[in-house]
């Protein structure tokens, strides 16, 4: 199965982009090896590549490569620990592909948005709908979301992932 691993990258925290870079490489190999799937991320596949071209051409040849991964895949693995419009893109490129999303994310304790409470100009008195905080309500939203996990660890992500994975083969 031709599987792409959507990410952020832009804005992790640069406290935790080490273990997260480290996750997702890790993440990569386990797919790959558990049933011979072909797995494809910016870290890899896009990014290192990007880095060789003009700075002004880098944005544009960005889109057009990870939008190809992204039309190309099977399936996406969508890690959204962390806000990213880029991500973002990437998962309505793979709903309106009629693509399935599985959506992983982690507690880093410094990721989750807090509660807010705001004022409409007719004075009425609201709460911010943000779900639980960590993954935004109209990404779980999409139609093509197919599981949606949260961990904690490393094994158990790639272990929520390769079930998935399995049952979507079926």
């Amino acid at each position: 199965m031709k599987v792409y691993i959507a990410c952020a990258l832009t804005h992790v925290p640069r406290n935790h982009f080490a273990e997260y870079a480290s996750f997702l490489h890790g993440l990569a190999g386990s797919v790959a090896k558990d049933g011979g799937n072909e797995v494809k991320y910016a870290l890899v596949n896009s990014d290192p590549q990007l880095a060789t071209k003009p700075f002004d051409e880098r944005a544009r040849l960005c889109y057009l490569w990870d939008a190809r991964m992204v039309q190309e895949a099977e399936v996406i693995v969508a890690e959204c620990s962390f806000p990213s419009i880029g991500l973002g893109i990437e998962l309505q490129l793979a709903a309106e592909n009629e693509t399935p999303i599985i959506i992983i994310f982690r507690d880093f304790h410094d990721n989750r948005a807090a509660p807010v409470h705001y004022v409409n100009p007719d004075h009425t008195e609201h709460e911010l709908q943000i779900g639980d905080g960590f993954v935004s309500l109209m990404a779980l939203g999409l139609p093509t979301v197919f599981k949606v996990h949260r961990y904690s660890q490393v094994e158990e992500a790639i272990r929520q992932v390769s079930e998935s994975l399995k049952l979507l083969e079926q």
